[in-house]
């Protein structure tokens, strides 16, 4: 291992965070502190890990004033500032990786003899060998938690559900059919929703939204392509079942179901942001925020991943992916549920059966791998209705068969949950049981 050119890689990747803050999302999914080989750069990555965890800059002047009480030359960091900023910084990230497991695959190979001496059995020699071997490989489960501990969360869980009279544990999507597939969404889930343009992400979104709010859980949607006031529209459109053409031309059909609407969501703790085309930076800082002032907020939308910009430093499907990542974190970190609305790629289009599949999703990146529920969104008549008819009054007045697919579920069954849309106030709803509801396959 040469050792000035491992030093020069970690000033490379250093500087590049500085001058290019972003990047501190994909180094920090593969670096650790203890990977840099100089304690000093240990140290500043520290520093930059605390900055992004308080949302502050990750500039020259905040960490020069974090570093203030360390002994750490101002040497080392004009050497790094000095640094040119790099593009492809995934290369030099494995590149110190490697250089980190071959120092500790050293340190072992001094500590095997201390074991050989202390055990005289040769399955307990191995198995210190293979914890430090793990512990090399990052296999090892952190923060761990006692099993009588999980345990009484499990059972406290169960407790407080029926205490509630709810039969499931966890936030319901409203939606009986799909609630039979998935039992519910539960905090810490990452669930995508994905769907071809216009078939119903942002309506399924409304449908979700208005049922975490009746069941008294705090919302954000983050509305990257759709004006707040459009979404409030439509929200309000589907509480009070009120045409969305007749609320933008000012009419109301039912003003006591409309005007309870109205009261239902001034009183409820929902929070809509929509500015389009953030940084991943913005977007965590955004969410975070929230989350930090109001931790009643259970339920995070983000529409759609297509509007977060991107850097353009690596592939587009690894840059998607290091925003999966961010919203899985932030749902484990404040034990949320994170929803992701996603785009199917056009190929599906040109299939006889355009039903979505997991390979469908558009840029995946490790979305597939992040999320906990993959849902794909079906309507037959999206695709077969006649283009020649009258689109606003096929639009108004029907209520079309629609398919909720659950294309990937960590914790359960696979299946499918036909449910209907009502086109009127673009809203999915419960289907008449005349047939199942839920068609499961392996």
């Amino acid at each position: 291992m040469d050792l000035s050119h491992s030093l020069s890689i970690e000033r490379l990747v250093l500087s590049s965070i500085i001058f290019n803050p972003d990047e501190i999302y994909y180094v920090s999914t593969i670096l650790e502190a203890e990977d840099f080989y100089l304690i000093a750069h240990q140290e500043i990555y520290k520093v930059m890990l605390e900055l992004l965890k308080e949302d502050m800059p990750i500039d020259e002047d905040f960490i020069r004033k974090r570093l203030n009480n360390k002994e750490i030359s101002d040497e080392i960091l004009i050497n790094i500032l000095s640094a040119n900023p790099i593009t492809n910084i995934e290369a030099y990230c494995i590149e110190i990786k490697e250089d980190s497991k071959v120092r500790k695959i050293q340190e072992l190979s001094k500590k095997i003899p201390r074991y050989i001496s202390e055990n005289s059995k040769s399955e307990d020699i191995l198995f210190q060998v293979q914890k430090d071997i793990e512990i090399i490989e990052n296999k090892t489960i952190t923060n761990a938690i006692s099993t009588d501990e999980l345990i009484s969360q499990v059972i406290k869980d169960m407790e407080d559900a029926l205490n509630k009279g709810s039969k499931i544990l966890g936030q319901s999507s409203g939606l009986k059919a799909l609630d039979g597939i998935i039992g519910a969404f539960e905090d810490g889930d990452l669930i995508v929703i994905a769907a071809r343009p216009s078939i119903g992400k942002t309506s399924l979104i409304s449908a979700i939204t208005i049922q975490a709010l009746m069941d008294k859980n705090g919302v954000l949607i983050e509305s990257l392509e759709m004006p707040a006031k459009k979404i409030m529209t439509r929200l309000i459109a589907a509480k009070s079942e009120e045409g969305l053409s007749d609320l933008k031309k000012g009419l109301v059909r039912n003003k006591n179901r409309f005007k309870e609407s109205i009261e239902f969501f001034t009183s409820s703790n929902l929070i809509i942001h929509d500015k389009s085309y953030p940084t991943l930076t913005e977007l965590q800082n955004r969410i975070k925020t929230v989350l930090r002032k109001n931790p009643n907020i259970k339920n995070v939308f983000v529409d759609h991943t297509g509007k977060i910009q991107l850097l353009g430093k690596t592939r587009e499907d690894i840059e998607i992916g290091q925003i999966s990542a961010m919203l899985k974190k932030i749902a484990r970190d404040y034990n949320i549920r994170v929803f992701l609305l996603q785009q199917l790629n056009r190929s599906l289009e040109s299939r006889d059966n355009k039903r979505p599949i997991l390979s469908d999703l558009k840029n995946s990146g490790n979305i597939e791998e992040d999320a906990d529920i993959v849902l794909g969104l079906y309507r037959d008549s999206y695709y077969k209705k006649d283009k020649k008819k009258d689109f606003n009054e096929f639009n108004l007045n029907s209520i079309e068969d629609a398919e909720i697919i659950v294309l990937k579920n960590r914790d359960g069954r696979l299946g499918t949950a036909k449910v209907s849309f009502e086109s009127k106030c673009t809203r999915f709803i419960d289907k008449k049981e005349e047939e199942p509801l839920i068609v499961e396959f392996e």
